[in-house]
């Protein structure tokens, strides 16, 4: 397996936050992701998980001044940049200003995995990403044969990329009916955060919550969050603020 050289980013303070975009949830988390972490965000399609990230990202290109950049292995550039407008987030003069970058790659073979990562890794270097998506992961899991292979590429690759590079990392997973990991759940071992999206029935009703099922190191609520999706992208919905230690 190839290995990934890059030059390490200066580490962040202890307790840096990574914000958001959404106030009530950064209000849950002491103030955001830790700078730094991974998080995994999984759920059934349509459950809100890209909107999410690209809040993440449009909040920290805006308002930060980070520059952060979408990994995108199922969806072009044009229909991605079109359908996140629709919901307020004008990511164009973002990526103008540098602050944005959008990385369409094909979903992987076996043998093109160590390519695939080194060209993430040399982009996060070369253009100083602070914030990065990966859409997604399981796109991914069909190119490995065996859970241990793809086990030891998450530990030893994904590892490289998010600990080398210091930026804070949203992976996006699917999952399958009943609640099944489409590659098979390893990711969520070696993340430090989990989010779980949930789109549920209530009568003739839908209704959308997140769940925070793992932050390390930090107080976080517990059971359903209520959110919902509008034209400016998703809201937390009556937020009540009680902490717990992940």
């Amino acid at each position: 397996m190839t290995e990934i050289a890059m030059t390490r980013n200066p580490e962040p303070a202890k307790d840096q936050r990574a914000a958001t975009g959404l106030p009530e949830l950064d209000g849950m988390l002491e103030g955001g992701f830790p700078s730094g972490s991974l998080i995994t965000l999984t759920g059934r399609p349509g459950t809100g998980k890209t909107i999410f990230g690209s809040q993440f990202l449009y909040h920290g290109a805006k308002k930060e001044k980070q520059p952060g950049m979408y990994v995108s292995m199922l969806e072009g550039e044009k229909a991605y940049l079109r359908n996140v407008r629709r919901i307020g987030l004008d990511l164009e003069p973002l990526a103008a200003q540098k602050n944005f970058f959008f990385l369409e790659l094909p979903a992987p073979t076996p043998e093109g995995l160590p390519i695939l990562w080194e060209q993430i890794a040399r982009e996060i270097q070369e253009k100083q990403v602070e914030r990065l998506v990966i859409d997604s992961f399981t796109a991914m899991a069909p190119a490995f044969q065996t859970v241990g292979d793809l086990r030891t590429f998450t530990h030893v690759l994904l590892g490289k990329i998010v600990g080398a590079s210091g930026c804070t990392t949203l992976m996006i997973t699917e999952e399958g009916r009943g609640g099944a990991y489409a590659s098979n759940g390893v990711e969520e071992f070696v993340a430090d955060g989990v989010i779980h999206f949930n789109l549920v029935a209530a009568g003739d009703a839908r209704v959308r919550y997140i769940e925070i099922t793992k932050m390390r190191g930090t107080n976080h609520q517990m059971g359903p969050i209520p959110i919902d999706i509008g034209p400016r992208g998703i809201r937390i919905v009556h937020p009540h603020v009680r902490g717990n230690i992940g």
